[in-house]
């Protein structure tokens, strides 16, 4: 024998509930993300991008590596000659 509830449910469907609520204003959900929203250049970052946080908590986007290297680090980039 099944709850009294879940039997009436069963032959007449869930009831209508109405709980909205006056003044108040609508829940949204949004879905979690499992990384950040953009980088410290400001390129969002997107599901399948690949990035990477420094020691200090800084977030770099693999295109803005480049940018990173020359801005934050001080790097020089160098072509080898033949």
């Amino acid at each position: 024998m099944q709850h009294p509830d879940i039997e009436r449910a069963m032959r007449t469907g869930y009831p209508f509930q109405d709980i909205s609520f006056a003044g108040s204003e609508p829940v949204v959900f949004e879905p979690e993300i499992d990384h950040p929203i953009e980088d410290m250049f400001g390129s969002e970052i997107q599901s399948g991008d690949t990035w990477f946080e420094d020691k200090q908590g800084r977030i770099v986007l693999e295109e803005n590596i480049e940018d990173y290297l020359l801005e934050v680090v001080g790097g020089e980039f160098f072509k080898a000659k033949k």
